[in-house]
């Protein structure tokens, strides 16, 4: 496991049963998920990868979630499962209650809701 995950690991053990929110930020676009975090684990995903975007090393945050869309509305998270990639993490940070990890495509910030 990459040193840098060791804290934000730590920190999201603290936060099973909570509800979290996730901010991705990649390439001008932002994603925003709110997810009951029941399970974390890590694993490698390149059996199944559909592209290169998860084809390595992926922080799996499992729960009951809701993709929030643009203008508010929501959808099921698929599979219930928000997948972080962790090979090329450059940075994974904690100030008080939100936790920071930027690779090298995109940047996840995780706070309690």
């Amino acid at each position: 496991m990459n040193e840098c995950l060791r804290p934000v690991m730590d920190w999201l053990d603290e936060h099973m049963g909570r509800s979290l929110h996730i901010r991705k930020a990649e390439q001008g676009d932002t994603d925003e998920v709110r997810l009951k975090l029941e399970h974390t684990d890590i694993r490698d995903d390149r059996s199944h990868a559909l592209d290169d975007y998860t084809g390595g090393p992926v922080l799996i945050l499992q729960g009951e979630g809701r993709v929030i869309q643009p203008g508010g509305t929501e959808l099921n998270l698929p599979g219930n499962a928000f997948l972080i990639p962790v090979e090329n993490i450059m940075q994974a940070r904690i100030d008080g209650q939100t936790i920071t990890v930027e690779t090298g495509r995109a940047r996840y910030d995780i706070t309690e809701s």
